[in-house]
């Protein structure tokens, strides 16, 4: 596909994906059979089309027939026509359930969310923080460059941006820049000589709260596709090491590819299930590799309620009752980085979801089985001068409504000397 198609497909796959609640409820109100009767197939066409009316402003013969012609069978043919038809007579105000008698039911609809997503955000957040969380989540984020300050710095990374035609603007931290819409990242000028690095801003920050110094050791350890691998890579500058690890041999073959495109040879990578530790500590010593750390970092496999905006599906395929499993799994992983962590150490805990069961609550679980680790705490001013993460107890969470960055929770501890 040419430019224009490739980024036409996107947009009408993400977007149907992002709106399918609230496609599906408008839809409702013109087809005579029930949804659940319709195949999908079918309902899918009428999604498409219904999206091109109600969010691209296209003209209605380009968005019904378009999606008509997709369908092999008359019948079905026939049905979305209809049903596109009459709503294009009919665009207009969408009767939604009341915001005071049904505030979860209408944020669900209004704003495409599962109940359980919406009830957890509710309870978590209260009303009016929800439901500024779940517009921002709706609403895709700019593509977010971290400078590789081993090779650039982010004025000159700028021009060269913007002199391509990019809308390029310095992000929200000293080493961050936006790009709105635009090409393919793998077309950015700059992007082939390794001058950045996609990753959001709270995934720096994370970096960042783990304080990487030259010289240290550091396992990251669940690495891929190793946008934080590199950038304590670039901390710890030659002096310094990181051990990559992942479970998937695919995902950790990606931090290869980083590490060799961004340019640096202070990586190495290792598959392994850091969640059993006898294991993790023989697959270390068989690829001869260090088996003690000035810092890990856990940036645990989690339900990625934070990273919505940027990936729309998550709403859809991600069940409640995956948390648990999750929880169980991210203390485990925990219970490795303590062992493997020198005395006086730092201890980096991430995710980028939003349920207390994946982040308070497996934090605390963890210290309290861990005496002697210290919760630490940080704080990182945003370039605003006004902007702040700041942490109590050791933790504290990245908001989207409020920081502007993906949704993350981050906790720190050191590991005392005894």
């Amino acid at each position: 596909m040419d430019e224009r198609d490739r980024a036409l497909v996107t947009e009408l796959v993400s977007g149907t994906q992002r709106w399918k609640r609230f496609l599906d409820f408008y839809i409702a109100g013109f087809s005579h059979r029930p949804l659940d009767k319709v195949s999908p197939e079918v309902l899918n066409a009428l999604r498409l089309g219904t999206y091109q009316l109600l969010f691209m402003g296209l003209p209605d013969y380009a968005a019904v027939s378009s999606v008509v012609g997709t369908l092999r069978a008359r019948s079905h043919r026939g049905f979305v026509n209809g049903v596109l038809r009459a709503m294009a007579r009919n665009l207009g105000h969408v009767e939604l359930p009341s915001l005071d008698d049904c505030p979860e039911k209408y944020a669900g609809i209004r704003y495409s969310f599962p109940d359980w997503i919406v009830r957890r955000y509710f309870e978590r957040f209260g009303m009016e923080a929800a439901l500024s969380l779940l517009k921002v989540q709706n609403h895709p984020p700019p593509v977010t460059l971290r400078i590789n300050g081993a090779k650039t710095e982010r004025g000159l990374l700028l021009e060269k941006l913007r002199d391509a035609g990019l809308p390029a603007e310095p992000g929200k931290l000293g080493i961050s820049i936006k790009v709105a819409g635009g090409r393919r990242v793998s077309e950015f000028p700059g992007y082939t000589e390794g001058l950045f690095a996609v990753q959001n801003e709270a995934a720096m920050i994370a970096t960042m709260v783990l304080g990487p110094e030259h010289g240290d050791v550091v396992w990251d350890m669940c690495a891929a596709p190793g946008g934080k691998t590199m950038h304590i890579a670039e901390l710890v500058s030659g002096t310094g090491f990181v051990v990559a690890s992942d479970i998937d041999e695919h995902r950790t073959g990606l931090i290869g590819e980083s590490k060799q495109r961004l340019g640096f040879d202070n990586v190495s990578t290792v598959v392994l299930d850091a969640t059993h530790a006898d294991k993790a500590a023989q697959a270390l010593r068989s690829a001869g590799l260090p088996v003690c750390f000035d810092k890990v970092l856990v940036d645990a496999p989690c339900s990625g309620l934070g990273v919505i905006g940027k990936h729309p599906d998550i709403k859809w395929m991600r069940r409640e009752s995956d948390i648990p499993a999750m929880a169980i799994r991210q203390s485990l992983l925990l219970d490795t980085a303590a062992r493997f962590l020198k005395p006086g150490g730092a201890l980096v805990y991430s995710t980028c979801t939003l349920t207390r069961e994946e982040n308070e609550e497996v934090w605390r679980r963890f210290l309290d089985t861990h005496k002697g680790f210290v919760p630490a705490n940080e704080a990182i001013t945003f370039d605003d001068g006004v902007t702040v993460f700041e942490m109590e107890n050791g933790c504290g969470y990245l908001l989207p409504h409020i920081h502007g960055t993906d949704g993350f929770f981050i906790a720190k501890a050191l590991k005392g000397q005894g």
